[in-house]
């Protein structure tokens, strides 16, 4: 099974237009941290179709489209609003984070095996 890989994914579009076309995109393949950052848990090939998709959309000179990995065992630290209720990040006995692992949006290899 191909090894998924989580990531942060921002943008900055400068129209209208396409930067709903973007959002549309994204929210159909990750889960919204904030108004143009998002999450998501990819295998190789699946991001590599994501940023095609992507690529498709933005203009090259006047869009800026970033993704950065997340690590596996990277802390976090809130100030603010801080997540959306229904997401819980920390272990993986939480029930809204298992929720996320099994839609495959969020990944925590820490997960033992069998569980």
């Amino acid at each position: 099974m191909p090894r998924r890989r989580t990531w942060l994914i921002g943008y900055d579009i400068a129209s209208p237009r396409r930067l709903r076309r973007v959002a549309r995109l994204l929210e159909k393949h990750a889960y919204r941290l904030q108004y143009s950052l998002f999450v998501g848990c990819w295998t190789t090939a699946e991001l590599d179709a994501l940023w095609a998709g992507l690529e498709a959309l933005i203009h090259p000179r006047r869009d800026d489209v970033r993704a950065w990995p997340v690590a596996e065992n990277a802390e976090l630290e809130l100030w603010g609003m801080g997540w959306p209720e229904d997401v819980v990040v920390g272990g993986v006995g939480s029930v809204p984070l298992q929720r996320l692992l099994r839609s495959g949006i969020v990944s925590d290899d820490t997960e033992p095996e069998g569980a």
